[in-house]
């Protein structure tokens, strides 16, 4: 008799059959025969597995959500049934978006917001509690800038709008938001964070140290508010596909650079980002937290590991 794979015995009904191995039926041997118990369990399991991959009906912010990895993450969640609001600073690079999202059939809905700006960071978490209900299970803190100088060329003004739109914004939006969150009793929060938080980038000082911080907060929000049913985790993304970086790989000479100490040997797609994010949004990983992955074709491990020779 050959071994053969069976689903578990709750499921099942096992059946002695006589089985003949001689015309006559002089031998005689039995093997279990299986039907199912409980047909309605079957169904049961497809609905649980179902429910641990989507996020149908959760409610969802978005900061950033009109361009580049922003972009695709508002389509992701969306795409998995996420009710979803995002914010920009262009109007009308919002309007086209939540046009488009429309026609799709996408539950999303936008508004206009600079989140290096206390003021707007304020009205915008009121007016997703009053959208919501007060009840938010998806935070995702997107929004970010670079200035590519040397460190010693940086004026105070940069610095500080790099700290205020990449690690005040985020710090500020997580703490107007944790009482949505904890009302949904099962929020998570992702970050938007970089490789440059793990690795030295060129003319990439002060954009690198905020990254950092914000793997810090990640970590540390992911401990304080676990009591509160908050998760917290980040993506640290290297070279993606978007507007933000179409200047920099303009130069080939640089993008063979970036290739040649990328282990898979291309750029990233802003969907192999956003679909990340919405792992780490949902059931099927709700024993995931504090947890800052990588999206970035091996970069940030590979050490000396020439391409050639």
């Amino acid at each position: 008799m050959c071994d053969a794979f069976v689903s578990p015995p709750s499921l099942l009904v096992l059946r002695k059959l006589r089985i003949s191995s001689s015309p006559n039926g002089s031998t005689t041997s039995y093997k279990p025969s299986i039907r199912s118990k409980y047909p309605s369990v079957h169904a049961s399991v497809s609905q649980n597995h179902s429910y641990r991959w989507s996020l149908q009906g959760m409610t969802a912010l978005v900061t950033g959500g009109t361009r580049g990895i922003g972009h695709a993450i508002v389509e992701e969640l969306a795409g998995h049934g996420a009710i979803v609001h995002t914010c920009a600073r262009n109007e009308s690079e919002l309007n086209n978006c939540l046009k488009g999202w429309v026609d799709e059939g996408f539950e999303i809905t936008g508004s206009v917001c600079d989140v290096s700006l206390q003021h707007d960071r304020e009205k915008l978490i009121k007016e997703v509690s009053c959208l919501f209900g007060g009840k938010l299970y998806i935070l995702v803190n997107n929004v970010g800038t670079n200035i590519r100088k040397p460190m010693v060329e940086l004026t105070s003004k940069e610095f500080t709008t790099m700290l205020s739109t990449n690690f005040e914004s985020v710090f500020h939006i997580s703490q107007l938001s944790h009482p949505l969150l904890k009302a949904s009793k099962s929020g998570s929060i992702v970050f938007t964070s970089s490789v440059s938080g793990f690795v030295s980038l060129k003319s990439m000082t002060v954009q690198g140290a905020t990254k950092g911080a914000i793997n810090q907060l990640t970590r540390n929000l992911a401990c304080e508010w676990a009591k509160d049913g908050i998760r917290s985790n980040a993506v640290a993304p290297w070279y993606i596909k978007t507007s933000m970086v179409e200047q920099v790989l303009s130069n080939k000479e640089y993008v063979e650079e970036v290739l040649d100490c990328t282990p898979l040997g291309r750029l990233g797609d802003p969907k192999e980002v956003s679909s990340l994010v919405a792992f780490l949004c949902m059931p099927a990983s709700s024993y995931i937290t504090g947890q800052i992955i990588c999206v970035d074709g091996g970069m940030s491990i590979n050490g000396f590991y020439p391409r050639h020779g």
